[in-house]
């Protein structure tokens, strides 16, 4: 009898130890241990993975870029570049908007170059005839430059997206009323990058100039081109038809029986655009070119005159690049 009370004492104390050591496992679990098995219980379903998850905005303060400056690759924020870039590209005097608008198209292009960088390491340069124009911003007065640095901040890591791409945010000083189409001037379509009405120019330094030449200077010049351009009796028979472009620009333009484009003009005779008249008189030729640059994008005297009229930044670049998105770069 003795020994079988023994014997069941023990039992129930060794059920005791084994139900004590199983809640114990399930503490574990629910404290944050390891999960419980399917065999001593369900497990609690997992969520679902989220599916490209969006990443956060980045801050102009976050992000660096390598620029060529005077032949030396130098790393900078990109802040620090962009403020460089509206002290460079900009007068002071233009508004605020204006200033906005070539911060966000000046962002959108330095980071699209950073993609697909043609300066080896460097992503841009400074010259203006290649890239961006850029000043050190340590360099200038404080007025200026904090002038730039707000309108960096008010843009913050704003860029310019097409089809879900960052666009070619390419801009020029004056259009001389309207823009030129990416085609035109470059031989690629690009659908943002359209002709569109710029009114309101008229106040800027090159929205009319003249550049005469010598006639003995143009026919030799022209002969040089084209070798079988012929000028014979009076210089007013020599202009024959002239095509445009949706621009405004010449497109090609026939002289001395030889057809010229309008690019070729420009740098032939160092002309301000490609959108010119041309009159010949008895002793010169005479262009008067509209506009200055390649008239393609953004007119930064466009996005003054609109921004002097009560358009918001976002507004002015939706005009020059049409069917964009004005959106945080991430």
């Amino acid at each position: 009898m003795k020994q079988s009370l023994l014997l069941s004492l023990a039992i129930v104390l060794v059920w005791a130890i084994l139900g004590a050591l199983a809640a114990g496992s399930r503490g574990a679990a629910a404290a944050g241990g390891e999960a419980p098995s399917a065999v001593g219980g369900e497990a609690r379903e997992a969520a679902p993975p989220t599916e490209n998850p969006a990443e956060p905005a980045a801050a102009d303060g976050e992000l660096t870029v390598t620029v060529c400056v005077g032949g030396t690759d130098r790393r900078m924020a990109l802040n620090e570049y962009l403020t460089g870039v509206l002290l460079a590209e900009l007068p002071g005097s233009f508004h605020e908007e204006a200033f906005k608008a070539q911060a966000v198209a000046s962002r959108t292009y330095v980071l699209r170059a950073s993609e697909h960088p043609k300066h080896g390491a460097a992503a841009v340069c400074t010259d203006s005839a290649c890239c961006q124009a850029w000043v050190d911003p340590g360099t200038v007065p404080a007025a200026d430059r904090e002038r730039a640095e707000a309108a960096v901040r008010a843009t913050d890591g704003m860029v310019l997206r097409s089809g879900g791409e960052l666009i070619e945010a390419t801009f020029f000083s004056c259009s001389g009323g309207r823009t030129e189409a990416a085609a035109a001037v470059w031989g690629r379509d690009l659908p943002y990058l359209q002709a569109v009405d710029s009114p309101g120019e008229e106040g800027a330094s090159h929205f009319l100039d003249e550049t005469r030449v010598p006639l003995t200077e143009f026919c030799t010049l022209l002969r040089q081109e084209d070798p079988k351009t012929v000028f014979t009796a009076g210089p007013g028979g020599w202009v024959g038809e002239i095509s445009y472009t949706p621009g405004g620009g010449v497109d090609r333009i026939e002289l001395g029986g030889r057809s010229f484009t309008g690019k070729a003009l420009r740098k032939l005779f160092g002309l301000r655009s490609t959108a010119f008249t041309l009159e010949l008189t008895a002793s010169e030729a005479v262009f008067t070119t509209r506009g200055f640059g390649h008239r393609v994008g953004m007119s930064q005297w466009g996005a003054e005159a609109m921004a002097r009229g009560g358009k918001g930044y976002a507004e002015i670049l939706t005009h020059y690049y049409r069917g964009v998105s004005v959106e945080p770069y991430s």
